[in-house]
């Protein structure tokens, strides 16, 4: 038997804390399209169950895009039964419309409550799974784990959406504390919220899966992104379990460092030519959004204007972030014999941070800010 485990889609999501309202359109089409791709998937793949573990939907009133395509994925799809379990962002409005319309919720589209919820799925080769979720809030989020009860002679899936833990808290809502689901009898747990893909060993028995979010949306959720494929056989009486994970976005979100301390930079058009370089042995490509870091330690004389680089490189990609994380370099020695005002400014900084008045940090950048206001600049802090 084959199951498909994703989360944290947030269809609808706004994407406008980076991109303009067409390109922000055209990524929440992308996005829909991707879940509905990853459905195709699993129709052409003998994939008979998608746990979605949360977040399918960004916002409480939901677009009715969105909503007819996610239920049109349901009904068209009979062959494969849906487990959803709704996490912090989704709301009753994608239910209660599928509802009014067909005036029930497809026959193959099973839903959890806040109490634990367990369906028994028979495959086609006759293996058997027992999917078991509840809804988490602050309110039962403390009183979940002593209520599970599973069966240890079933092959057991248990859904939840909510941030690993090693301990519970009374004060944390829709936490799960890892260590009061060991040696309850759980194969695999199928989690969302967490939008990195992770996989990791749960007891001698089973492994917990944050299978991280489709597609990722910013720049705090570059990397790869897709859903999880887990493959259960039953052989001489015994379950077997293969989990892995399927990279499927449309697009990558990429965070490139560029370390500029150990290269003789003079002028942006030089560090355009750097960052370039960067990107192409980084293996970013024109469709993808990247963040470019500037790092590294540089001298006093370079001006480095991340709205020319950024310019520069945008009609490249689909979308270019800059920033500059650089620090100052200060060589004193160079200043040792000038007798301008410059010199003079630059050796009392030297002299403030030897008697340990100020750190070496802070010194070459007052340092720094001086030498530009002093050359006529608007030099800040």
């Amino acid at each position: 038997m084959k199951i498909l485990h994703m989360a944290d889609v947030h269809l609808d999501s706004k994407l406008t804390r980076y991109l303009d309202n067409e390109k922000a359109r055209e990524r929440r089409n992308e996005i829909l399209l991707t879940y509905r791709d990853a459905v195709r998937y699993a129709a052409e793949n003998g994939v008979e169950v998608i746990i979605i573990a949360g977040d399918l939907f960004d916002v409480r009133k939901i677009s009715a895009t969105a909503r007819d395509a996610v239920r049109d994925s349901i009904e068209q799809n009979p062959e494969i039964t849906f487990f959803y379990l709704r996490g912090n962002h989704d709301a009753d409005s994608f239910v209660q419309a599928v509802i009014e319309k067909s005036g029930k919720l497809p026959d193959n589209l099973k839903m959890f409550t806040r109490e634990w919820t367990s369906y028994r799925f028979t495959a086609k080769d006759g293996t058997a799974i027992v999917v078991t979720g509840a809804e988490m809030d602050a309110e039962n989020a403390s009183s979940l784990t002593a209520s599970l009860a599973l069966d240890h002679s079933d092959f057991n899936i248990v859904t939840l959406h909510g941030q690993e833990t090693e301990t519970a808290s009374k004060k944390d809502a829709e936490v799960i504390p890892l260590r009061e689901y060991k040696n309850r009898g759980i194969d695999y747990m199928a989690l969302g919220h967490i939008h990195e893909p992770k996989i990791q060993k749960l007891d001698a028995r089973g492994v917990y899966s944050y299978s991280g979010c489709l597609e990722g949306r910013g720049y705090d959720e570059s990397g790869e992104h897709g859903f999880n494929i887990i493959e259960v056989t039953l052989d001489s009486g015994a379950y077997h379990r293969e989990v892995r994970f399927v990279p499927f976005a449309k697009r990558q979100v990429s965070r490139v460092q560029v370390d500029l301390s150990d290269v003789e930079v003079t002028d942006s058009p030089q560090i355009i030519r750097l960052v370039q370089s960067e990107l192409d042995r980084a293996g970013v490509t024109s469709k993808d959004m990247v963040r470019i870091e500037l790092c590294g330690r540089i001298g006093t004389g370079i001006d480095i204007d991340t709205e020319y680089i950024r310019k520069s490189l945008e009609d490249g990609f689909f979308h270019v972030k800059v920033v500059d994380g650089t620090k100052p370099f200060i060589n004193y020695d160079e200043f040792a014999l000038d007798m301008s005002l410059r010199g003079e400014f630059v050796r009392l900084i030297k002299a403030k941070q030897e008697q340990g008045l100020i750190d070496a940090e802070s010194a070459a950048k007052i340092t720094r800010t001086g030498i530009d206001v002093l050359a006529g600049e608007e030099g800040a802090l």
